[in-house]
């Protein structure tokens, strides 16, 4: 078998990687340093607001209700694939480049704050993505098609664009976790009439490896995309 040579759009990282045959990975589109710092502004009002809500009845930290995002594990994913073989990922990358060589950039910004599965049952708390929707959309729904073509089952779910700022922990009550909601959901209606965050031209794609350990996971990216770089002819399809 052919060894696949990337492209010069596809660039592999230099960070050390133990070998292995499968791992943990998902393709993503990470978010500029500075919007991260933005988004760690606004986790930090929202904890700030839960931490004011303490009182004799509720004395705990209502921002410890929820594991907040790692201000440098925000991104926004376009597709979670799991456990990855190593055939696999040397095919989602060659794929991946003929992908993004024929996607122009484009910009995306944050809308409002949201939440999985509603704000009665919160699990996920997140932040929205609005702008070139439909690019994304575009995007993602041919990242979907390639992730089926090596070998992954089929999303259930439909692509809801969004970043993840925070998760319930599982061991909270139900009527805590109530009281964490409602506060959450009055700070998503005054946001709403806040002018949007700044937005961000998005220019390149990533696989991501992600390690799952006591402190969080952490992610090292595999590969980088560059959208819009014309592909050399001889690069393995």
């Amino acid at each position: 078998m052919t060894a696949l040579r990337l492209a010069p759009q596809c660039r592999e990282m230099d960070r050390p990687c133990a070998p292995t045959a499968l791992m943990r990975t998902f393709i993503a589109i990470e978010i500029p340093p500075s919007l991260k710092q933005r988004l760690r502004m606004e986790q930090q009002y929202l904890q700030a607001r839960l931490q004011s809500c303490a009182t004799a009845t509720v004395a705990n930290n209502l921002s410890r209700v929820l594991r907040w995002t790692n201000t440098e594990n925000l991104h926004l994913t376009l597709r979670f694939l799991g456990m990855t073989e190593d055939a696999q990922r040397r095919q989602i990358q060659a794929r991946l480049a003929a992908i993004a060589a024929e996607q122009k950039p484009f910009t995306l910004t944050f809308s409002k704050l949201g939440c999985f599965a509603s704000w009665n049952k919160l699990r996920v708390l997140w932040m929205g993505i609005s702008g070139e929707i439909l690019a994304l959309q575009t995007l993602q729904a041919e990242i979907e098609t390639l992730a089926q073509q090596v070998g992954f089952a089929a999303e259930k779910k439909l692509y809801s664009p969004h970043i993840t700022l925070a998760r319930s922990r599982r061991e909270t009550s139900p009527a805590l976790l109530r009281l964490v909601a409602a506060q959450l959901r009055h700070a998503a209606a005054e946001k709403e009439t806040a002018q949007p965050l700044t937005d961000w031209t998005v220019r390149e794609l990533c696989h991501i490896r992600s390690i799952v350990g006591q402190g969080g996971s952490q992610y090292s990216t595999l590969a980088r995309f560059s959208l819009g770089t014309e592909l050399d002819s001889d690069v393995l399809a």
